[in-house]
């Protein structure tokens, strides 16, 4: 499926191509990992019927965001397993790049 972008530098739109998350193969929710098992009912997103967190790799990563079920595809056309780095943009403000697709977000940690 594609999703038209404009892009700001060229000025042109292009079409944003998306695919089913690899991690969460399209369901948004992922298994708790044994290493966050003594957390889980304290960590935001934890579903107790389903015994599952928010796919972090389709939406939940986001600040306010909610798992979407699909992701960019990266630079091999396959839907895209992030991998962000990290860079302080302020003082209380951290911006997370995508190294394989481009997806890029910002969390405010606030003051």
């Amino acid at each position: 499926m594609g999703e038209l972008r404009y892009n700001k530098d060229t000025k042109k739109e292009r079409t944003m191509e998306h695919g089913t998350c690899p991690v969460c193969n399209g369901t948004t929710r992922v298994p708790v990992p044994e290493s966050m098992e003594r957390y889980k009912t304290v960590i935001a997103g934890y579903d107790k019927e389903t015994d599952t967190f928010g796919c972090t790799n389709c939406g939940a990563q986001y600040m306010y965001g909610s798992p979407k079920g699909t992701v960019r595809l990266n630079k091999d056309g396959q839907p895209c397993k992030h991998k962000y780095t990290s860079q302080t943009v302020g003082r209380c403000l951290t911006e997370y790049t995508c190294s394989e697709c481009g997806d890029r977000y910002q969390i405010d940690s606030g003051d």
